[in-house]
C-alpha cells in the first residue's frame, strides 16, 4: 500500500492536536503512526537517519505502531 498520500493528512491532524494540547499545557513527546506511514517517514528522512539523527516530526519522536492504520496516529507524553 502506498501511504505517502496519508502523510499530509496525518501531519495536519497531528499538528492540530499538538497545538490544542500545547494550549492546555500538555507537550507530547511521541507520535505513534501505522507501519506504512512510519516506513514513508523513514524513506523521506533516510539521509538524516543514516547520519544518526533521530526520527522527529512536529517536534516529537516518531515510532511505529503496527496496530494503527495509515490515517491513524497517537500522541504520547
Amino acid at each position: 500500500m502506498n501511504t505517502d498520500g496519508w502523510i499530509c493528512s496525518v501531519l495536519d491532524n497531528a499538528g492540530a492536536r499538538l497545538l490544542a494540547l500545547e494550549e492546555v499545557g500538555l507537550f507530547p513527546t511521541e507520535l505513534r503512526v501505522g507501519s506504512g506511514v512510519y516506513d514513508s517517514f523513514v524513506r523521506l528522512r533516510h539521509r538524516e537517519l543514516s547520519d544518526g539523527v533521530p526520527l522527529l516530526v512536529l517536534g516529537t519522536a516518531v515510532t511505529e505502531d503496527p496496530q494503527l492504520t495509515a490515517g491513524e496516529f497517537l500522541l504520547r507524553p
